[in-house]
């Protein structure tokens, strides 16, 4: 296995065959950049057509328990007033806040390149516009990225995430649990060859450390989502730390990048066959695509198992549909839930 699912308080003990053997990050070493000219934490705030969001998630920034933190942001040619309205934030926060030059639309993957490439501190958190940070947010993953680290040492890429209450556009309750809302689990799912196909690592609840950050970028066109593509690095070289409180308001609108999770039951696959089985290949698509990506960029740093789970996922669009079963069966292509597996096998 290569992540550790536990609440925050419990003990952070042993990392297996990933971890560097060092028993802490005392002497100040960080991966590539020079620590002494660090902040401890960096938020990453890729925003685009998020006006309407912003504020929210800035004032929850402001109340958080943690304050030794930079926000740097960058406005992806929106075509409404979100550039304003950093502009209004960083004159409230000063020196707390960089907004990097506005260029051309880059997309999601080519923004959040932009702004982690442009993040310095030893640890760094994803932000999305339209979420909400709880309260402990900050608090709940600092102290399990310092447990980490303190037991594995700072060379090992980490990811910290957590689970998120699913709440509608004006922040009422749709669903306590994201994980349990989508059907992931990620006891299951935080093995490497789940998470090729079903990743429940969610970009705003996450935490980095620089060591991840260095492996990872830039994602470049291979990657699917952004929190898929550091899960993926961090599993397969590093560790994943999944707190099961939820640390954010998930926020669902009309807008959202991410389509409403994957829930295929057998009723779906009778009643509505033509869309679930062009969502199955949509799916398979794209999750073949970011796998043939990873394995070009990763192949000599990778474990033979991990290495044949890529191959298998790499090559499902050229099968057919007992090829695609048999490599799914094979190498353990699963999602997280039950109902969802019976669909693929169905659609596939």
């Amino acid at each position: 296995m290569h992540a550790t699912f536990r609440n925050v308080a419990a003990d952070t003990a042993s990392y297996g065959k990933h971890s560097s053997g060092r028993s802490g990050c005392a002497d100040g070493n960080f991966g590539a950049i020079n620590s002494t000219s660090m902040r401890e934490i960096d938020i990453a705030l890729p925003a685009y057509n998020c006006a309407v969001w912003l504020d929210d998630l800035m004032e929850s920034i402001l109340q958080q328990g943690v304050d030794n933190w930079h926000l740097v942001a960058r406005d992806d040619a929106s075509t409404d007033s979100t550039a304003a309205r950093l502009a209004a934030w960083q004159r409230r926060l000063g020196e707390r806040m960089t907004i990097l030059p506005t260029g051309p639309n880059l997309g999601m993957i080519g923004n959040y390149d932009a702004v982690l490439a442009a993040t310095s501190a030893r640890w760094v958190m994803f932000a999305d516009p339209d979420d909400v940070w709880k309260l402990d947010k900050m608090t709940a993953e600092v102290a399990a990225m310092r447990g980490a680290e303190a037991a594995a040492g700072c060379d090992l890429p980490i990811v910290v995430c957590s689970d998120a209450e699913v709440v509608d556009n004006q922040l009422r309750p749709i669903a306590a649990s994201y994980w349990r809302w989508s059907r992931m689990n990620p006891r299951l799912c935080s093995r490497f060859h789940r998470l090729l196909v079903d990743c429940p690592v969610l970009s705003s609840t996450m935490m980095v450390n620089r060591a991840l950050l260095n492996a990872s970028l830039p994602m470049g066109g291979a990657a699917a989502c952004p929190d898929w593509w550091h899960a993926l690095v961090a599993s397969a070289l590093g560790r994943i730390i999944c707190l099961p409180q939820a640390t954010i308001y998930y926020r669902r609108h009309s807008q959202n990048d991410s389509v409403v999770p994957t829930t295929v039951s057998l009723a779906t696959a009778v009643t509505r066959i033509g869309s679930a089985r062009g969502r199955v290949e949509q799916l398979v698509r794209q999750y073949s695509r970011q796998a043939n990506g990873f394995l070009d960029r990763y192949q000599h740093l990778i474990i033979a198992s991990d290495k044949r789970a890529l191959e298998a996922a790499g090559e499902l669009p050229l099968l057919g549909p007992l090829g695609r079963r048999w490599n799914v069966v094979r190498h353990g292509l699963w999602f997280g839930s039950l109902l969802k597996n019976v669909g693929l096998m169905l659609l596939l």
